[in-house]
């Protein structure tokens, strides 16, 4: 019985999610202690990815991170919501189904949508907002696109769990012909092509590491003490006119950035 005890206390270890971060919590920051346990909460689980896994108990955490008991139920709350964890009655908090894993490669002219096509992802896009734009933040190579500036903004799930929000711009005299019925499910290239005749031949991206403003933080369920990957992508006509961008919100414990590479040394064939 002694040995059928400690077995099962090592199955139960096992299962348990025993190695978070414990470094020092910023106390001074802006972010908010529950806020920054979440995180790391988060990211744990993400690199283990284990369903069904263990959390440590709240009195655990608490001792973990030197922090009162609401301030880590905050924290497992936040997560509960997101759909990171689940709770059973009378048995503890426990890793719901893995985030889904997608690697979005650089190194081809395609839409984002695109990716999903190809990983046959459980894919469900939303666009939650069109408007135009006075004074965009916009880099210095589109400051010659008309004002105001035609936005929209589309939101990426996948199994319930929002993982990407992408902004796209067009200029004035590209967005006075669109409607949402336009891109409500289309990619923006496709609907560039198909109603305007406007080809896309090639594509400037740029990728960031950013923390999220309080809408983006809200729209993908994260705090604003998290850090996303941002892809700045300006797409380009055969005249090489910037006519369209599109600025990619992507979670990090999701999403992969791919680019294939080559020497660009010629080959010769024979002696």
């Amino acid at each position: 019985m002694p040995h059928s005890t400690a077995a099962a206390r090592r199955a139960k270890t096992s299962t348990t999610a025993q190695g978070i971060d414990v470094g020092a919590l910023q106390r001074d920051s802006a972010h908010a202690l529950y806020e920054q346990i979440a995180d790391r909460l988060r990211d744990y689980i993400a690199s283990h990815n284990q369903l069904g896994m263990q959390l440590q108990t709240d009195d655990a955490l608490m001792q973990r991170y030197s922090v009162s008991r609401s301030t880590v139920r905050k924290a497992v709350q936040r997560l509960v919501d997101e759909g990171v964890l689940f709770r059973r009655r009378g048995k503890g908090t426990f890793v719901s189904q893995p985030v889904p894993k997608i690697v979005h490669s650089l190194d081809r002219l395609a839409p984002f949508f695109e990716t999903f096509r190809q990983v046959g992802a459980d894919l469900h896009t939303e666009v939650i907002d069109f408007f135009w734009e006075e004074s965009p933040d916009l880099p210095p190579e589109l400051d010659a696109w008309e004002r105001p500036v035609f936005t929209f903004l589309r939101l990426y799930r996948s199994r319930g769990i929002p993982h990407a929000l992408t902004r796209v711009r067009v200029p004035c005299e590209i967005g006075r012909h669109l409607s949402r019925a336009d891109f409500e499910s289309t990619p923006i290239y496709e609907v560039l092509q198909s109603k305007l005749g406007l080809q896309v031949t090639k594509a400037d991206n740029l990728v960031s590491c950013q923390q999220p403003s309080a809408s983006i933080s809200r729209l993908l369920g994260l705090s604003q003490s998290s850090f996303l990957l941002v892809l700045d992508r300006i797409s380009r006509d055969k005249s090489g006119a910037p006519i369209e961008m599109t600025t990619h919100f992507l979670r990090p414990d999701v999403y992969q950035l791919s680019v294939s590479l080559t020497t660009g040394v010629p080959h010769h064939k024979g002696p």
